[in-house]
């Protein structure tokens, strides 16, 4: 099992086109072989920092959840809504 946790914060002013980028890649990602969870959360002192956690079976199924077209979109977006780069973690578990 492969757990991923991301955060980013978003450019002043553009949180809520973050919110409605992450939304829709969430909707997309849920039906994904192997995706055990996927979800963005709001940072509880810092409204403009998402934080998003995955649980993917395997890192094959992340790395095919990686070429889907609701994925490509995301991160197409992604640049333009966020400062500097986000903060990836990813953990392996048995």
């Amino acid at each position: 099992m492969l757990i991923v946790v991301g955060s980013a914060q978003a450019v002043p002013g553009h949180r809520a086109a973050l919110v409605d980028a992450a939304r829709a890649v969430t909707e997309g990602t849920r039906g994904d072989e192997g995706c055990e969870s996927y979800g963005f959360y709001a940072d509880l002192f810092d409204e403009n920092t998402i934080v998003g956690i995955e649980i993917w079976r395997s890192r094959t199924d992340l790395e095919a959840h990686m070429d889907h077209e609701h994925t490509r979109a995301f991160l197409a977006a992604f640049p333009g809504l966020v400062v500097g780069e986000p903060g990836v973690t990813m953990y392996e578990v048995s």
